[in-house]
């Protein structure tokens, strides 16, 4: 049989889902009721009136800017309109970059590829100091395939003179075409133009990973760095570095190793000039050197991999759980040129088997979960053996326990790897994934990075849907295990007002803040950020009426002083009628709020039903904020007959005597100016009076 306290709950989810449902026919969008091209026109000016309201209340918003122009485009198709907005964008800030890339962006992802064109243009001509715009245009033009055109933007950009990461951009492009002259011609160059060991060094690399059988090049390369920097700059930071490699490099891969002594032979003789710092650093190096050479004449690399690895076999004999001396150990087998994959799919098998015995998710638990992801990237890309990757996954998954703790960084990983290697239905496996993960990691408390990327993850697939259904999963979660889900909520308002659904935002709002009060909820949700969030998202919807009755039913819980100055000073950030009026029918693009005689009213109604409050309360330290509140306020807003009313209003410290068992004791009391007379006590009045009598007695009788 059913429990009936089982059968009465009911989650989050369910409770947006009804009151969305409920609120269809209350919030009847203008598109579903459009018949002609009158009421088109009609609800076109409605929303593009909004959308001039949010920009010009803050102008630098950028986020306005791009959802105003995006709905130009997608509801209207309206590019011109859409351009127009960028436009007026940029000559608020010209040098705001993030209007330049959106703009472009906009245009290339609707295929106006001229238009895409002339943007960059016009971006780097204006800012030709900003790399990331230049970077964007040789990307575009990459995707494009117009090669030469990438090289034209790439020598436009170096008459700039930039910085090395534009020469840098420059080789990789070309050396991903494999376009060697070119790369050397742009190194020649770019030595030039910064004439430094780095600038050698990225060479030399160059050339050792693309050209490594070119011996005579590397070689050459080699020499006119040495020698360039002996002449030029003996003192920079990399030609010990070089001198080192060139030698290592002479002995090992070239096995020149009489070549090799002879450099460093020729910088010691005494024939070239270096500095003393530089001479005694390669001597040691030279000695390090030749104790590497046997009598054969080769290098004992070889012996002193072979002393590593035994090392590395020795430590996790004695330890297996050695995670530090397994990962030293596989990447050595890896850097020394294994080439038996059962050796290392053993190596690997052998350390995940041994699993930490913690029950809580300590740090050999992160690093065993590393080598998991290492075998499984190691599978798939090293070997290319997709299914025994996949294995990988699921047995570390097996490995976890998940009802104590998790690591997004393998459900996500796998999520990616299927996504990469199943090109029929990746897509749905990779959904399936991460929506089990999300299952099985929030029974704690949910994953934030988990629900994060599934978010970031359907937002870049266009599903607002799955989207939804995600946030309120989360927030269901939240809930259910007492974890705080404001900054859920914020992400929620935030995900909704970026497609413009302020009527879903608003039922949020309103949904969570009833679930702050429940009994059970209310735990999980604190309501005083969640209070914060709801004015902040009222104020930018300039729904001022919905602040007001915010602070209504704050008032009502917590009837503080604090809340009650936060409402009188609310009144004077509020724009008066005609102040909106003037901004709707004004070409200005700014709006400031001024404090004018209808808002400075509303605020003294504001501070006298407060003193009334708690005039009525008798909380006289209350009363006495909320009058020192109002008197600053008037000096700022009001005048002298004003602040009179106000400082007349201000209590006075009365020194009084209570009876505390059965001792009496003097105290400290705020005392307001209409209170002196009502509170004195009776016996005092008495007196008073009877004074009064005998004192008049007393001079009649004298006359």
């Amino acid at each position: 049989m059913e429990d009936p306290a089982t059968r009465d709950q009911v989650t989050s989810k369910e409770i947006l889902d009804v009151a969305f449902e409920k609120s269809k026919s209350a919030f009847t969008t203008p598109r579903q009721t459009i018949q002609d091209i009158e009421e088109l026109n009609s609800y076109q000016q409605t929303k593009r009136r909004e959308y001039e309201q949010h920009i010009h209340k803050n102008r630098l918003n950028l986020k306005q800017w791009i959802r105003y122009a995006k709905w130009e485009v997608e509801n209207n198709h309206d590019f011109a309109r859409a351009r127009s907005i960028f436009e007026r964008a940029l000559d608020v800030n010209v040098q705001h970059i993030p209007f330049w890339v959106q703009y472009i962006e906009l245009e290339l992802s609707h295929k106006n590829v001229n238009h895409a064109r002339n943007l960059l243009d016009r971006a780097v001509k204006t800012l030709p100091r900003v790399n990331k715009l230049w970077f964007l245009y040789v990307l575009t033009e990459e995707m494009l395939k117009d090669y030469q055109m990438v090289r034209s933007v790439f020598e436009n950009w170096l008459a700039w003179h930039p910085d090395a990461s534009a020469w840098d951009a420059y080789i990789s492009f070309e050396a991903r075409y494999e376009e060697v002259s070119r790369v050397r011609s742009i190194f020649r160059r770019y030595l030039s133009e910064f004439p430094q060991g780095y600038t050698w060094y990225k060479w030399i690399d160059y050339e050792m990973e693309n050209n490594g059988q070119d011996i005579a090049t590397i070689r050459a390369v080699f020499e006119s760095a040495v020698d360039t920097l002996l002449a030029e700059n003996p003192d920079d930071e990399k030609f010990f570095d070089l001198v080192v490699r060139w030698a290592d490099w002479e002995a090992g891969a070239v096995n020149e190793t009489e070549r090799a002594l002879e450099i460093y032979k020729v910088l010691l003789g005494g024939k070239v000039q270096i500095p003393a710092s530089l001479r005694n650093r390669l001597q040691t190096a030279f000695k390090e050197f030749k104790s590497s050479i046997r009598e054969d004449g080769k290098s004992s690399e070889i012996a002193e991999q072979l002393k590593k690895l035994a090392k590395y076999r020795n430590a996790i004999k004695e330890n297996p759980y050695d995670y530090d001396s397994w990962w030293s150990y596989i990447t050595a087998l890896e850097s020394n040129g294994v080439k038996s994959t059962d050796e290392l799919r053993t190596a690997f098998d052998t350390v995940v088997a041994n699993n930490p015995k913690d029950n809580y998710k300590s740090v050999e638990w992160r690093r065993y979960a590393m080598f998991w992801i290492r075998y499984a990237l190691w599978e798939e890309f090293a070997n290319g053996e997709i299914e025994s990757a996949r294995q990988v996954w699921n047995n570390c998954l097996k490995a976890i326990p998940h009802k104590q703790f998790s690591f997004a960084k393998v459900w996500i990983g796998y999520a990616e790897f299927e996504l990469r290697n199943n090109v029929s239905d990746g897509l749905t496996k990779s959904r399936k994934i991460l929506g089990r993960a999300i299952g099985q990691t929030s029974t704690v408390q949910p994953k934030t990075k988990l629900f994060q990327y599934y978010i970031d993850f359907e937002k870049k697939l266009g599903e607002w849907e799955r989207v939804r259904q995600l946030f309120q999963k989360w927030l269901e979660t939240a809930i259910a295990t007492d974890t705080p889900a404001e900054h859920v909520v914020e992400k929620y308002l935030e995900f909704e007002s970026s497609i413009g659904e302020y009527d879903r935002c608003d039922l949020i709002l309103s949904v969570v803040n009833n679930l702050a009060d429940d009994a059970q909820a209310g735990e999980s949700l604190d309501r005083g950020r969640l209070f914060g969030i709801s004015v902040e998202f009222y104020k930018d919807e300039m729904k001022y009426d919905k602040v007001r009755e915010l602070f209504r039913q704050l008032l009502d819980k917590e009837p503080t002083a604090d809340n009650w100055i936060s409402l009188a000073l609310l009144e004077s950030s509020i724009p008066s009628a005609k102040q909106l009026e003037e901004f709707l029918v004004a070409n200005s693009e700014e709006f400031e709020v001024t404090v004018d005689e209808e808002q400075i009213a509303k605020t003294r109604e504001v501070f006298t039903e407060a003193d009334a409050f708690f005039r009525k309360t008798k909380d006289n330290e209350s009363r006495l904020a909320i009058v020192e509140a109002w008197k600053e306020y008037e000096e700022i807003n009001g005048n002298d007959d004003s602040l009179a009313v106000v400082v007349a209003k201000l209590p006075t410290k009365v020194k009084k005597r209570r009876t505390v068992d059965f001792i009496e004791e003097e105290y400290m009391e705020y005392v307001s100016p209409d209170e002196k007379v009502d509170e004195a006590p009776k016996g005092v009045n008495k007196f008073l009076a009877s004074a009064k009598k005998w004192a008049a007695t007393a001079a009649t009788a004298e006359t």
